[in-house]
């Protein structure tokens, strides 16, 4: 895997991560600290291209690919008892 696909991920999760807790805030009527959203999207960051660096050998595609398909089944196949 290559350090532009780490940094892609990195950053999609980052923005998830700031999403979900500007969402949480909104929700509970308090006020967003952008110091703590940008510390909590700093660290999934940090924790997203860890993870993706680590697996990101050419067996996890084998990987994906296989559980992908065991889901594709589990939702779509007929369903046996």
């Amino acid at each position: 895997m290559d350090v532009q696909t780490i940094g892609i991920i990195a950053g999609v999760v980052a923005l998830a991560a700031i999403i979900l807790y500007v969402l949480d805030r909104w929700s509970k009527k308090e006020d967003v600290d952008v110091a703590n959203a940008a510390k909590l999207g700093v660290s999934a960051a940090a924790v997203a291209g860890g993870v993706a660096y680590a697996v990101g050998a050419d067996d996890v595609a084998e990987v994906a690919e296989k559980v992908t398909t065991a889901a594709q089944e589990m939702f779509v196949g007929k369903p046996e008892f």
